[in-house]
């Protein structure tokens, strides 16, 4: 008998000690997981899901105006060169010119059709969708502020060219000044998106 109580008492405290232990992993797991979501940024998914529906549908109306307005722009220059007196050097260069705004805005349209076609299911696709945003929204201003050297020095060569054989400083100086502001500010977007960046792109991974 005293084996046996011996025995059951050894038991007991066995099966204590291990109680014991128990207890102390799950605190300690306890711990951790609190740790690890203070860590963790929560995400709110309602409001996620109503930036990534904005964001679509700024994407469908930025898309749309850049097909009207390069459309547009192409469309007044194919009418200079039908229906204006140009000289050789001119309907050449007008010539060269009348297919870039429209090129241009369709390749826009193009962009952000694939953007805003892209299927977001849960949290993580539109988290990804957001950052895939951020990179689109830094190349499109990067080939805009090419395009917009490429369409300035066509701009200065033709001001040069009026300039020298007709003297007509006032109006080509005035056009030519308006598209350098316009270039400077599309570089100064461009720079800002790309400082931008590597911290929004984080913020995000953040979430993930």
């Amino acid at each position: 008998m005293s084996d046996n109580k011996k025995a059951l008492s050894e038991e007991k405290l066995s099966m204590a000690e291990s109680s014991t232990q128990m207890n102390e992993l799950d605190k300690q797991l306890a711990q951790w997981q609190s740790a690890y979501k203070d860590a963790t940024p929560s995400v709110d998914t309602d409001a996620l899901i109503k930036e990534t529906k904005s964001a679509r549908f700024k994407l469908k109306l930025k898309g749309a105006v850049d097909l009207v307005l390069g459309l547009a722009v192409s469309m007044w220059c194919l009418t200079l060169v039908l229906f204006e007196p140009l000289s050789t050097y001119q309907f050449l260069l007008f010539i060269v010119l009348t297919p870039i705004p429209a090129a241009f805005g369709a390749w826009g349209y193009w962009v952000r059709q694939k953007q805003w076609k892209v299927q977001t299911l849960d949290v993580q696709s539109m988290l990804a969708f957001k950052q895939n945003q951020l990179k689109q929204q830094l190349h499109y201003w990067k080939i805009s502020l090419y395009g917009c050297l490429a369409l300035w020095c066509g701009l200065l060569a033709l001001a040069v060219f009026n300039v020298l054989m007709f003297n007509a400083f006032t109006l080509w100086g005035t056009q030519l000044l308006i598209n350098s502001v316009v270039v400077f500010i599309v570089y100064r977007r461009y720079k800002k998106l790309a400082a931008d960046l590597p911290s929004a792109l984080a913020k995000i991974d953040d979430m993930k």
